[in-house]
């Protein structure tokens, strides 16, 4: 065969093969899908919930004046981190991450149990949220991705958090104010999850426990992320599916003396504010908050990646990495929507 034969015959299964290692090489970060949040004010409107269910040192909002305060731009994960996304990180730095969780455990609903990141009583799909890792890991993935794409990912504020899930609404969820419509906009618990229960933890009933709303979201435990309807600000999952960590240490006032969306690093920085709720519980209202110890792994928690806005110059002229970091990402985006596509 001649060179220019072998060339032109064996030239595209050769670039097909690298461009597999390019999309796949275990260093290479997935960056999180973003959405920019304009500027704007959150009025806070302290109350007890509605749901008084939390944990591990949980707490509510405190009744009081509502309070005005300015939002500078930014940008928030559209989705929760997958397992995917948290892989990756693993691949890379080999990072001892947990192998006992907070999961449930037949009749004695939770308890620490075997599995972690990557395998759990309640995951099965590296696109769905990635759970059992502990607020050490979040804070060494967020370093990782930081130094492998140049950027300034971080944990939201609890005020950002509340800001992006409101996205504009006044109403206790940001569907309206009816429990019982979460089934379109958010994984809860619901007639799915209590089946769910009943079938693999010895017909264990839940109704009394987690408030089960009468409709079908169609997911017993955690679902692929981004599957139900988005907010206003197109974000998925901001309430159901997992609790999210925030970067704000636990205080009781909310928002204390807050003037903007700063993260609040003063207080019990042994617990970080949680929001959100779980597919556990029925649909938590906006105002719940709680604090959770930052050694706690559970199955219920994970996270959502916040960003700075950065000014960039666009004369810059793109580099090796940069090209094959744009390529994984828009990898992941296809993968992430044909898993989304199946599990609906």
């Amino acid at each position: 065969m001649s060179p220019v034969r072998f060339f032109l015959k064996y030239l595209p299964a050769l670039f097909i093969a690298s461009q597999s290692q390019l999309l796949y090489a275990a260093d290479l970060a997935i960056e999180p899908v973003m959405v920019d949040i304009p500027a704007g004010q959150l009025t806070i409107h302290p109350a007890p919930p509605k749901n008084d269910k939390l944990t591990n040192g949980a707490s509510s909002s405190q009744a009081g004046t509502p309070r005005n305060v300015t939002i500078k731009p930014f940008r928030m994960g559209k989705y929760e981190v997958t397992t995917k996304e948290f892989g990756q990180f693993i691949a890379a730095t080999n990072y001892p991450a947990a192998t006992t969780c907070r999961q449930m455990n037949s009749k004695e609903w939770f308890s620490d149990y075997p599995g972690g990141w990557k395998g759990n009583k309640h995951s099965s799909s590296e696109f769905e949220p990635v759970t059992c890792i502990g607020w050490d890991a979040m804070q060494a993935y967020i370093d990782w991705l930081n130094k492998e794409t140049g950027k300034h990912y971080r944990l939201p504020s609890e005020i950002e958090w509340e800001y992006t899930a409101r996205a504009g609404t006044t109403t206790t969820y940001y569907w309206g104010d009816e429990p019982a419509q979460a089934c379109t906009y958010a994984n809860v618990a619901d007639q799915a999850a209590e089946a769910a229960i009943k079938r693999d933890y010895d017909g264990l009933e839940s109704k009394d426990h987690v408030g089960v709303v009468p409709c079908d979201d169609k997911t017993g435990y955690a679902s692929v992320v981004g599957i139900y309807q988005p907010n206003a600000f197109g974000l998925h999952d901001m309430i159901g599916n997992i609790n999210e960590f925030t970067g704000d240490c636990f205080n009781e006032d909310y928002p204390g003396n807050a003037t903007d969306g700063s993260l609040r690093l003063s207080g019990d920085c042994s617990k970080r504010i949680i929001r959100g709720g779980s597919w556990h519980w029925a649909p938590f209202p906006m105002i719940n908050r709680g604090g959770w110890k930052t050694d706690f792994v559970g199955a219920l928690e994970g996270f959502r990646i916040a960003q700075d806005i950065q000014t960039t110059d666009t004369r810059i002229k793109p580099t090796s990495k940069t090209r094959k970091q744009h390529a994984r990402n828009k990898q992941f985006k296809k993968e992430l929507a044909k898993a989304q596509k199946a599990a609906l």
